[in-house]
């Protein structure tokens, strides 16, 4: 039997329907995003072991800024799943995405959440420097 959140039975994905949408959308409460703004893509990791509810273990929302940059706008990972590793695995799997598809960067505005600014640490966030074109507190992931 796989237990709930089991890596062997969580995938990413890009989370198309509108109804993935809403259900990742209550994930983000503050995030202020617009479910229906088709500038944005949205990725999941969803639980296919999932017996109630809706399965989904982590939401990321990405805006594309041209062929070379990306934003994350928004991030969260389900109060159900206590993996901490969730989160890293949720940035690094959009990370890979994106440094696939020809972006060279991904900024993150400044993180309201002291644990989400932590995870974007360690996955290599660093500080922009005022000069980059961002206000205080920007960050940046080379990818």
């Amino acid at each position: 039997m796989t237990s709930r959140g089991s890596p062997a039975g969580i995938v990413f994905r890009r989370l198309v329907a509108d109804s993935e949408r809403r259900q990742a959308a209550r994930l983000l409460p503050d995030c202020g995003l617009d479910d229906h703004d088709s500038a944005c893509n949205w990725y999941g990791l969803c639980d296919l072991t999932a017996t109630e509810g809706n399965g989904l273990a982590g939401v990321v929302v990405v805006r594309p800024l041209g062929r070379t940059a990306a934003r994350l706008c928004g991030l969260a990972v389900s109060a159900a799943y206590r993996d901490p590793s969730l989160g890293r695995r949720l940035v690094c799997e959009v990370a890979d995405l994106l440094r696939a598809s020809g972006v060279e960067e991904l900024t993150v505005p400044p993180a309201l959440d002291r644990r989400a600014a932590a995870l974007l640490a360690r996955v290599g966030f660093v500080p922009r420097v005022r000069d980059q074109g961002c206000g205080t507190g920007w960050s940046r992931l080379p990818l």
